[in-house]
């Protein structure tokens, strides 16, 4: 039981505290008032903060990954696929993930993990037996004048084995020279089903479809769709007007970009390769002034067109209308069996070319510059001249 003591102690306690909490309650409401401001202040300070936080993290996204993104992933993979539906979605590294550091092959900038190839597939390299050591130094003079220009120049002689190589193993973009090796795998093809139940001829016919109309060279692209083509002819005017619609049909007769590039993979041909049809305005598709003149020498070899075709792949070199490349400083009487290229970033030429003597010879001359810079083509003019002089009077 509580003693009297205790029990007031309570009382007093309890009752001045009552009595204190009611007299000062006036004097402390502006100390609680003051709190609660200040609190309300800090907590609006640190919501403008975080705001403005957010939206600079919302305005970087914007302005640097939303651009990226549209570019790299959205425009290629969505947009550009529903506008032209033969687009595919690279799902590469989706399904290989491990190719960048697992591969033991490389082609159009990619790492590939393949079986070994077939080696008796492959074309016969061209070996060079001695150098054209004066003429190299005549042409290397030359490119000398020209420090904004970046030559690549491989020549071979057939009678001697002589030849000269400068940067000849560097890759360049292809433009149009592309197209010899399309023919060249054409002619394959053909050859190839000769003699199958389902054989493929330079006769056979095929329609102009919306599909492979294109920008560029060539007069096909103005012409009507169903219109109906031979394969020689469209063939023909790949090489001689360098006509873009004509090679698209062509590429696409032979299995498209992915047939293509398998098909040099297998020939040797390490860096000749397509990464998009024509036009290949930004210089993707990708070659080398030794490659091309491998194609062109294996011409000759009958392991790989026989003698029938092989004449008909020589007459549509033979008809190339640009000659102001290679042929344009050669006397009338050369013969030049010939394919030029020609975008913003590269201009090149390469051909077999038979002199007014008698001697025949290979050449590729292939050239970097800055945008469409003209001095390129005097370049190869000259060049080709200092190569051609040089060589008929090869001993």
């Amino acid at each position: 039981m509580s003693s009297p003591l205790r029990k007031y102690n309570t009382y007093k306690n309890t009752h001045y505290e009552s009595l204190y909490e009611k007299n000062h309650s006036y004097y402390d409401a502006p100390i609680r008032q003051h709190k609660k401001i200040t609190k309300k202040h800090k907590t609006k300070k640190r919501n403008f903060i975080a705001t403005f936080f957010a939206l600079s993290l919302l305005a970087s996204w914007g302005y640097f990954v939303c651009p990226y993104v549209f570019k790299h992933y959205f425009e290629p993979l969505f947009l550009n696929r529903v506008l032209n539906k033969n687009l595919k979605i690279d799902i590469e590294p989706y399904v290989y993930p491990t190719r960048n550091y697992l591969s033991n092959s490389f082609l159009i900038d990619k790492n590939l993990l393949v079986s070994k190839a077939d080696k008796s597939k492959e074309i016969t390299d061209i070996q060079v037996l001695s150098e054209l050591t004066d003429t190299k130094n005549k042409l290397i003079t030359l490119f000398q004048k020209y420090p904004n220009l970046k030559p690549s120049v491989f020549v071979w002689e057939y009678s001697t084995g002589a030849g000269l190589e400068i940067n000849s193993d560097e890759v360049y973009p292809s433009a149009s020279i592309i197209k010899i090796p399309i023919a060249f795998e054409l002619i394959r093809l053909i050859d190839r089903t000769s003699d199958t139940q389902n054989p493929i001829s330079l006769t056979d016919k095929r329609a102009f479809t919306e599909e492979f109309r294109t920008l560029g060279s060539g007069n096909l692209q103005y012409t009507k769709a169903g219109n109906i083509y031979s394969l020689d002819h469209l063939a023909n005017i790949m090489i001689s007007d360098s006509d873009n619609s004509a090679t698209n049909m062509l590429l696409y007769e032979i299995g498209g970009v992915d047939a293509f590039n398998r098909s040099m993979r297998n020939l040797g041909l390490k860096v000749t390769s397509m990464a998009q049809w024509l036009p290949d305005l930004e210089g993707e598709n990708k070659i080398t002034a030794r490659e091309i003149s491998k194609i062109l020498y294996n011409i000759d070899n009958p392991n790989y067109i026989n003698v029938k075709y092989k004449n008909i792949l020589k007459e549509y070199l033979g008809n190339t209308k640009n000659i102001h490349l290679l042929k344009e400083k050669l006397p009338k009487d050369a013969m030049v069996l010939h394919k030029t290229g020609n975008i913003a970033s590269m201009l090149g030429d390469s051909g077999i070319i038979y002199t007014d003597n008698g001697k025949k010879y290979i050449v590729t001359i292939l050239v970097k510059r800055p945008n469409n810079d003209l001095s390129a083509r005097t370049l190869i003019q000259d060049a080709s001249q200092i190569i051609y002089n040089d060589i008929k009077t090869l001993q």
